[in-house]
C-alpha cells in the first residue's frame, strides 16, 4: 500500500519533517521502557539502546536522502541500481567511529550491553523503533515495512574487534538481554557465525539447541568441535519423544 495515498497531506509533511531532522541528528523522543514494556529494561540498556539509536538513525537517513531513497515507498523494499547496499556497508566504519566516541563517557556496563546488541541487530532494531515512531507518534516497532532491508542494518565487524573498539571484555560474565515486543523476541540473531560460537561460549545459547534450528550453525558448530551430531539427536529426541514431525522449527540465526 502507498502511504501517500493512503494518508492525509500533512502526515505526509510530517514524515519529511521527520526525514529531513533525522538527518541532521533531531530525532523523535522514544521511550524505550514503554516501548518494551514486557521486558525488564535497566538504566544501561536504556542508555546503549538510545545511544545506538542517536548513533545509527541518522547515518543510515543520511544515505537515503543521499540517494533519494524512501522508506516509506513501496518501491523501497527492493532497491535496483541505487548503490544502497555498498554506500550502507561504507557508513559501518564511521558508526563505529561515532559509538568508539560516544561512549568513551559511558560506563562499562553500558558500552557492553551496546556490543552485546550490536552484534545482535542492535542497530536493526532502533531503526525499526524510529520508522514506528514517525508513522504513528507513538512508542512502537513498525513491522511492516523495511524487512527486506533490515539485515543491511546489521553490522559486520567481529565482535572481538568490536569489543577492542569499545573498550570491552568480550568474554566478561555480563546480561545479554532479549528484547520482547507484541510476540516477538529481538536481539536473538548474530551478525556472523563467530558471534554464535562466542554467544555459545558465554552461556548465552546452548550449541544443540542453535544447531536443531539452524542448519548452517550447526555445521560451523560441529566443525569447530562445539557440538556433534549424537548430541543434537539426543536433544532432537527429548524435545520430541514421539518423533511428531515438525515440531522443531528451523530459525535463521545469522543475519
Amino acid at each position: 500500500m502507498n502511504i501517500s495515498k493512503a494518508m492525509p497531506h500533512d502526515f505526509d509533511q510530517n514524515l519529511q519533517f521527520h526525514r529531513q531532522y533525522g538527518v541532521n541528528a533531531i530525532l523523535p523522543e522514544i521511550h524505550w521502557r514503554k516501548l518494551f514494556k514486557y521486558s525488564n529494561l535497566h538504566d544501561v540498556q536504556v542508555e546503549a539502546l538510545e545511544t545506538l539509536y542517536r548513533s545509527a538513525v541518522p547515518l543510515a537517513l543520511q544515505v537515503f536522502d543521499e540517494l533519494n531513497f524512501d522508506v516509506f515507498a513501496p518501491n523501497g523494499y527492493k532497491p535496483q541500481g541505487l548503490g544502497l547496499f555498498e554506500r550502507l556497508a561504507e557508513q559501518e566504519e564511521i558508526l563505529l567511529q561515532n559509538l568508539e566516541a560516544e561512549s568513551k563517557c559511558l560506563s562499562e556496563e553500558t558500552r557492553h550491553q551496546i556490543w552485546s546488541m550490536l552484534l545482535r541487530g542492535g542497530a536493526v532494531l532502533v531503526f525499526k523503533a524510529w520508522l514506528g515512531k514517525v508513522k504513528s507518534d507513538q512508542d512502537q516497532l513498525d513491522k511492516t515495512q523495511f524487512d527486506e532491508l533490515s539485515d543491511l542494518l546489521f553490522i559486520k565487524t567481529s565482535p572481538f574487534e568490536l569489543a577492542e573498539r569499545l573498550n570491552v571484555h568480550a568474554n566478561s560474565n555480563q546480561d545479554h538481554i532479549f528484547l520482547m515486543y507484541d510476540n516477538d523476541v529481538y536481539l536473538d540473531r548474530f551478525n556472523s557465525l563467530e558471534t554464535a560460537a562466542l554467544f555459545v561460549d558465554l552461556g548465552v545459547y546452548d550449541a544443540a539447541f542453535l544447531s536443531l534450528c539452524d542448519d548452517q550453525v550447526a555445521a560451523y558448530l560441529k566443525s569447530r568441535g562445539y557440538v556433534t551430531d549424537e548430541q543434537i539427536d539426543e536433544l532432537q529426541c527429548a524435545l520430541n519423544p514421539l518423533f511428531c514431525t515438525d515440531l522443531t522449527p528451523k530459525q535463521d540465526y545469522i543475519a
